[in-house]
């Protein structure tokens, strides 16, 4: 049984390649805002929802073809009524920071970062993801290793401390 989900629909833009970098070139800088809200679609005293504006660049340092590196760091502003969750900010934050090393078309280790708002909170989650269409053909699936550990995991428990390891598969990443 699934003890909390979260939905997280967005509407946003994002400028794609906004130096106008070539393929053979060693960075490229992409930007992206938006709305996003999140929920846990329960009702009654479990209800959880927020509303965020976001801004979002992020730097890749390395070739299409090779080994890269990418920066995303992220700012939000929460939006409308909180009070499902009003101390949310204390355990979120306002800031992230994820950090992918990897191939494209390969292994990668991404990790973000996730500081409350008085900085002695927050979390720290790991992905380790390898495709698998080497395997399955052309169908776009990824081999995910997870590793959480922190507060704000779910929007029910977003003011306790998990720790959990998943492995499963992700539709992209």
């Amino acid at each position: 049984p699934f003890y909390d989900t979260s939905y997280k629909p967005e509407f946003f833009y994002a400028w794609k390649n906004v130096t106008h970098a070539q393929p053979t070139n060693w960075i490229q800088l992409d930007l992206q805002g938006g709305l996003g809200h999140e929920s846990n679609g329960k009702g009654g005293p479990d209800s959880r929802s927020l509303a965020i504006a976001y801004f979002q660049p992020t730097l890749t340092i390395g070739r299409d073809d090779g080994l890269q590196l990418a920066l995303q760091p992220r700012a939000w502003a929460y939006m409308g009524d909180l009070s499902d969750n009003p101390d949310i900010a204390d355990y979120m934050g306002y800031v992230s920071l994820r950090t992918v090393v990897g191939w494209k078309r390969g292994l990668q280790l991404s990790v973000l970062g996730q500081m409350g708002k008085n900085a002695n909170r927050g979390s720290v989650q790991l992905d380790l993801t390898y495709p698998t269409m080497r395997f399955f053909g052309s169908f776009s699936l990824y081999l995910d290793v997870q590793y959480f550990n922190g507060y704000a995991e779910s929007l029910l428990d977003y003011n306790e401390r998990t720790d959990e390891l998943r492995v499963g598969f992700a539709l992209f990443r």
